[in-house]
């Protein structure tokens, strides 16, 4: 079975507000046996327009995935003004 990833591209305005969401997101991430891979650090713009924080997390399949993003979902009154500009998708690995 495929392993499954979240990425998401996050613009995060309020770094201090948004350490709330980011506590909650980290518990669904461990609930739903995802492993952080890339989580904030220095970011390079190839090409495009670049949020100021990129998150990687890897699943052991598309439906953890999806219970996860479930689970995001829930938070995003937790994320409120803090990162208001926030984009993610599951991608299936090969």
């Amino acid at each position: 079975m495929p392993k499954a990833y979240i990425v998401a591209s996050i613009n995060v305005t309020d770094p201090e507000s948004y350490e709330t969401y980011k506590n909650a997101a980290a518990k669904v991430t461990k609930e739903t046996g995802g492993r952080l891979l890339v989580g904030g650090g220095r970011t390079e713009a190839i090409e495009g327009t670049l949020h100021n924080r990129i998150v990687v997390i890897e699943f052991d399949s598309i439906e953890a995935a999806r219970a996860a993003a479930a689970g995001y979902s829930a938070l995003r009154h937790t994320r409120g003004t803090s990162a208001p500009d926030y984009n993610s998708v599951i991608v299936e690995g090969m």
